[in-house]
């Protein structure tokens, strides 16, 4: 048992006394309460591992506002807090001694202690999914568009120290996020990549390629970063090729999902729904050489209703839903009635936790159906 849970035993075994069991005692407490605000001082419950990180001398983070739950952080995962009860009272002393329990022999040494609180609840703390959505939706308000673009010389957006204070999240996995979402550092601070900005920075690469008459593959990253040193800068250039380009042996790859979402991000918006048959030519036509598209390509960016006349591709991008698992299926579901599991994952992805997983997300809030040896998933109501 670890000394928190040893200490907090002790207090309700104490609580639990009897006047026959406190003249057994060798010392029997006298408690006198302190002039002291409990409602300053919380307990909380923590795991083993959670001890082992505070007693190495680090820290836990409160994070949360008027408008979110409070959350806890270490300084790699997100904690919520309950309030849980106990059924006996919990005293907060500065320091506690324990008598060796003996015969009653007649005498008694009575000594004071100090007693700062008398507790019947205490605070738990459950590992949670971290709300990342709300660090794109800040970084949106700093789109950056291109060094070419800046009107301001001096730096806008957020540190990454603002970052820290403004997400409920903790340090690594705010980092985690920044490293796979197109967001980069502009003069010190995080700005997210506009859509048509990075748009351009392919189309741009893909035209010097056309010129020429190279794929990426028989060039280097060292080619790339020369010929784009003119384009922007070289945080800017560096996070592109992590986000459309992986490393293939000694040359370089597109990567066609992602190359294939980012110019259907930005072909969509305006229309917002695009007569499918046009928008797969106008999708393919418009790729790098050596990418081919896919409709699987548009899972978590965009969705066909064939059941439409004529069937159409609508925009509709993960990022734009909500946090809130009801309300997300909900919007989901209005635009379509039944979803297979592999359509609706990168949708529901972002919702799951170490306890729930896509399948037990969908099974617990929404109905499933199997048509032609198919699983399909749809509303409850």
């Amino acid at each position: 048992m670890d000394r928190s849970l040893q200490q907090v035993n002790t207090i309700l075994n104490l609580a639990k006394l009897t006047e026959s069991d406190i003249k057994k005692e060798s010392h029997v407490l006298q408690f006198v309460p302190q002039i002291y605000d409990s409602k300053q001082v919380k307990l909380l419950e923590v795991s083993k591992d959670t001890l082992e990180y505070l007693n190495s001398g680090e820290c836990l983070f409160i994070k949360g506002s008027e408008d979110d739950h409070v959350i806890i952080c270490s300084n790699s995962n997100t904690f919520e807090l309950k309030e849980a009860e106990t059924s006996n009272s919990m005293l907060l002393m500065p320091s506690l001694l324990q008598g060796k329990l003996l015969e009653d022999t007649g005498s008694r040494t009575l000594m004071q202690q100090e007693v700062f609180g008398v507790y019947h609840t205490y605070y738990e703390m459950r590992l949670t999914r971290p709300k990342l959505q709300s660090l794109r939706n800040a970084l949106a308000k700093y789109p950056y568009k291109g060094k070419n673009s800046e009107v301001i010389k001096e730096a806008v957006g957020l540190s990454f120290t603002e970052l820290k204070t403004m997400i409920q999240a903790s340090e690594e996995e705010i980092i985690n996020r920044l490293q796979e979402m197109p967001a980069a550092k502009v003069k010190g601070k995080w700005r997210l990549l506009d859509v048509g900005f990075l748009f351009g920075w392919v189309s741009y690469l893909d035209s010097i390629l056309r010129e020429k008459q190279l794929s990426l593959k028989e060039v280097t990253q060292p080619n790339v970063e020369n010929w784009m040193g003119l384009y922007d800068t070289e945080d800017v250039n560096a996070k592109c090729m992590s986000l459309f380009m992986e490393v293939d042996g000694s040359s370089l790859r597109w990567k066609s999902e992602a190359v294939s979402q980012l110019f259907a991000l930005y072909l969509l918006p305006e229309l917002r729904a695009f007569d499918s048959k046009d928008f797969f030519t106008v999708w393919q036509q418009s790729m790098p050489v050596g990418v081919m598209t896919n409709e699987e390509h548009l899972n978590g960016v965009a969705l066909v209703d064939y059941d439409s006349s004529p069937s159409l591709v609508k925009y509709l991008p993960e990022f734009e839903l909500p946090e809130e698992i009801n309300e997300r299926l909900g919007i989901l579901f209005r635009n379509r009635t039944k979803w297979t599991l592999q359509s609706i994952t990168p949708y529901v992805q972002p919702l799951t936790d170490n306890n729930l997983n896509v399948a037990a997300l969908l099974t617990k809030y929404a109905r499933s159906s199997t048509i032609n040896g198919v699983k399909y998933y749809s509303s409850k109501y």
